[in-house]
């Protein structure tokens, strides 16, 4: 399957996606990625994606499908997954644009802890190949396919997901995820990673 395209089976509403007071802080965090290049597009396809869950709810605003080549984001293409389901492979969600490809990948990560508020997913061989090297927690699944979803599950029944809130997905080339209890929490963990890869490289 082509990288980019959405696996899960969707039930979309084409409609305004609703206001969320934390828009600002969440873009922001998209624009850092994007000009490190650890958001962008390649081969025309897009890559890298962002969420954030809404308020104490199991929903949450992610990225919309193929934006990765856009330096900026407008609302308009952010989406709002408001339901989802793991035995059928299904989301329910709303807003201008579907929601990006790895959507159940961060519903996972949601899932496994009510204090997770924010999810990073990016692209870089660099610290794709180190975290595999370093021996990283690890996803080997191709990406957004259920079997990704329930290999996360499976890495946190015998982990803290807070102390080890990072994995390589070694299924999906360059793909690692960081997440946290804030948008700071997620981003950090993200770059002591690229800290540790550049100290490899002295």
């Amino acid at each position: 399957m082509i990288d980019g395209i959405i696996k899960y089976s969707i039930d979309h509403e084409i409609a305004d996606t609703p206001l969320f007071s934390d828009y600002g802080e969440l873009e922001a965090l998209r624009r850092r990625l994007f000009a490190l290049g650890l958001i962008g597009e390649k081969d025309g396809i897009g890559y890298g994606n962002i969420s954030m869950r809404y308020d104490d709810t199991d929903t949450f605003f992610i990225t919309a499908t193929q934006t990765g080549k856009m330096p900026v984001l407008p609302p308009e293409y952010y989406s709002f997954v408001h339901a989802y389901d793991f035995g059928t492979f299904k989301i329910d969600s709303k807003g201008r644009h579907e929601p990006s490809s790895e959507a159940l990948s961060h519903a996972m990560i949601y899932a496994i802890d009510k204090r997770i508020k924010a999810v990073i997913h990016v692209h870089s061989m660099a610290l794709w190949n180190l975290m595999k090297s370093k021996e990283y927690l690890a996803t080997t699944a191709e990406y957004g396919t259920a079997e990704m979803a329930e290999e996360i599950a499976g890495l946190y029944k015998e982990h803290d997901p807070l102390e080890n809130n990072a994995f390589v997905m070694k299924g999906h080339e360059e793909g690692i995820i960081t997440f946290g209890r804030r948008v700071e929490e997620a981003e950090l963990a993200l770059y002591s990673i690229l800290k540790a890869c550049l100290e490899e490289a002295v």
